[in-house]
C-alpha cells in the first residue's frame, strides 16, 4: 500500500521553485488584461505559499479588481469533493462502490438501474451527458428540485456498455449526489458542509443550491456575435447558457477560494478526508474491460505534466472556469480561478507550474549565446504533413513563421530549445541519424511529431 503523497514528502521534498515573483507576475500579465474579467492563482509547496496573484476585474461595471481571497465557483472541480463523499460513506458502510444506482433511485430509467456507483465515479458507466440536450436547455435557467432534474436528464439513452470506455458525464455525478442524500438522509449541501467544509475550517466554501450569483464577483461569458465583448453569464441572450445551479448539483455547484482549496488539498492528500485505501482509489487510473486504462481515477484526472505525475481537475460553469492540480512528487498544489468561462486558467497555471519546477528549459538572455544558437537554428523545416516552418535571425532576434501564418518572436532557451512568448511549451533542436530536427514538446502531451531541417 502506497503512503499518502504528503507523508512521503515530509522531510524529503525540498523547496524546488526555479522562479521568483517577477517570473510568475509576467505569466499572469501574459494571460490577463487590466480592464477585463481576470483570474486569481496560487501555488503552494509543502504547505508554503510560493506565489499568489490576481489580475483583471471582478465587476466590469464597478471596476472592482479581483482579489486573491475572492470566492469563485469551481465547476467540475466539485467532482473530487463528491467522489470523496462517496468514498467516506463507503468506509462507514452506508453504501458500497458496487451498489447499483437503482438502490438509491428505484424509479430511475430501467436502463440505468444496474449502473454501479464506481462506474459513475469513473465515467465508465455508459452514460452520455445532458449538456446540449434541447429539453434540458429549455428549462435549466430556472430552479428545479433534484428529483425533477434527475427525471428529466435520465431520459437519455446509454452510449456504450459499462466499462468499455471512459466518456465524461456530468449526469453520473448528479446521480451520485442523490445517492449521498439517500444514504445520509441529508441534502447534499448540508452533508458536505457538516462533513468536510466546517470540520476543515473551509469557511468560504459552500454548495450553490439555487440561482447563479453568489457574491460580488460577476461571472462573464463571451458574446459569440461579438467575441471581444464580455456579457454577464446571468444575462446571456442564449438562454441555454443561463443555468440555475440546481441543475449542476454534485457535478459542479461548489464555490470556494484559493485558501480553502489549499486547505482541502492538504487534508485530502494527507488522509484527513478519506482513508489511504480510498485515496489510492481516487488517484489510480481506472481499468477498462479490455484491460487498458483511462487517465481518470475517482473524481480526479491522473496523468503526467512535463513528465511528472499529477492529479487534477478542471471545472467550468457559466461565468467561471477553474483548474486545480497537485503534483505529489513535489508536494506542489496549484489552483487558478477565472470569472470568465471562455478562458481556461490552466494555461497560465501550467506555465507557472513549469517555471516553478523547472519542467521547461530556462530562457537565455546572453546575446552571444543567442547568436550561437541562431547559427544552428536558422533555416527551413518541414513537418510530416509537408508544412513548412521558417526560422530567421533579424536584428539579433529570432523569429519563427509557419506556412500561411504571421511571423512570431522566439524566446531562446537553454539546451538548444526555444518557445514562443507567453508559453512554456517549447521546441528542441536535435540531431539524429545525420538529420537535424525540431521537436515540439507539449507539457501535457509530451513530444510531438518533429520538423526536419531542409
Amino acid at each position: 500500500m502506497k503512503k499518502s503523497a504528503i507523508s512521503i514528502c515530509l522531510g524529503l521534498c525540498a523547496f524546488t521553485s526555479h522562479a521568483d515573483d517577477k517570473d510568475f507576475d509576467a505569466v499572469l500579465q501574459c494571460h490577463s488584461a487590466a480592464d477585463e474579467p481576470g483570474l486569481i492563482v496560487q501555488l503552494v509547496q509543502s504547505d508554503e505559499v510560493i506565489y499568489s496573484g490576481a489580475a483583471g476585474l471582478a465587476d466590469l461595471k464597478t471596476k472592482r479588481p479581483l482579489k486573491i481571497d475572492d470566492v469563485m465557483q469551481i465547476g467540475s472541480v466539485t467532482k473530487m469533493f463528491t467522489a470523496a463523499a462517496i468514498l467516506k460513506l463507503a468506509e462507514s458502510n452506508l453504501l458500497s462502490l458496487q451498489d447499483p444506482i437503482g438502490k438509491f433511485i428505484p424509479e430511475i430509467n430501467p436502463k440505468y438501474r444496474d449502473l454501479t456507483l464506481f462506474s459513475l465515479l469513473t465515467h465508465t458507466s455508459g452514460l452520455s451527458d445532458y449538456l446540449g440536450d434541447p429539453v434540458v436547455n429549455s428549462v435549466w435557467g430556472n430552479y428545479a428540485s433534484l428529483d425533477k432534474v434527475i427525471k428529466i436528464i435520465t431520459r437519455l439513452p446509454l452510449s456504450f456498455n459499462s466499462g468499455d470506455t471512459h466518456i465524461y458525464s456530468n449526469l453520473g455525478y448528479i446521480l451520485l449526489g442523490k445517492a449521498i442524500e439517500v444514504s445520509t438522509g441529508m441534502p447534499y449541501n448540508q452533508y458536505m458542509q457538516d462533513t468536510f467544509f466546517k470540520p476543515l475550517g473551509m469557511d468560504n466554501t459552500f454548495v450553490v443550491t439555487q440561482g447563479i450569483r453568489v457574491n460580488d464577483v460577476v461571472g462573464y461569458t463571451t458574446n459569440f456575435d461579438a467575441p471581444k465583448k464580455h456579457i454577464k453569464a446571468a444575462k446571456s441572450k442564449d438562454r441555454a447558457w443561463k443555468v440555475d445551479r440546481s441543475w449542476i448539483h454534485a457535478s459542479g455547484a461548489i464555490a470556494s477560494t484559493l485558501q480553502d482549496m489549499k486547505v482541502w488539498n492538504k487534508a485530502l492528500m494527507s488522509g484527513q478526508v478519506v482513508s489511504e485505501k480510498s485515496l489510492n482509489l481516487m488517484t489510480q487510473k481506472v481499468r477498462l474491460n479490455d484491460n487498458s486504462t483511462a487517465n481518470y481515477g475517482l473524481g480526479l484526472n491522473v496523468y503526467k505534466l512535463g513528465g511528472e505525475i499529477s492529479y487534477n481537475h478542471a471545472g467550468m460553469v457559466p461565468g467561471f472556469f477553474t483548474w486545480h492540480v497537485y503534483l505529489p512528487e513535489h508536494d506542489l498544489v496549484a489552483t487558478g480561478m477565472s470569472n470568465q468561462d471562455k478562458y481556461f486558467p490552466g494555461l497560465a497555471l501550467l506555465d507557472m507550474v513549469a517555471i516553478a519546477l523547472g519542467l521547461s528549459p530556462k530562457p537565455i538572455k546572453d546575446q552571444d549565446k543567442i547568436t550561437s544558437f541562431a547559427e544552428k537554428l536558422v533555416g527551413d523545416y518541414r513537418s510530416i504533413d509537408s508544412q513548412t516552418l521558417s526560422i530567421t535571425f533579424e536584428n539579433n532576434r529570432l523569429y519563427s513563421q509557419h506556412e500561411g501564418e504571421e511571423k512570431r518572436l522566439i524566446i531562446p532557451r537553454e539546451n538548444n530549445a526555444y518557445s514562443y512568448e507567453c508559453t512554456e511549451h517549447y521546441f528542441t533542436l536535435r540531431e539524429n541519424a545525420n538529420k537535424i530536427k525540431l521537436v515540439p514538446t507539449h507539457l501535457i502531451h509530451g513530444d510531438q511529431a518533429a520538423y526536419t531541417k531542409l
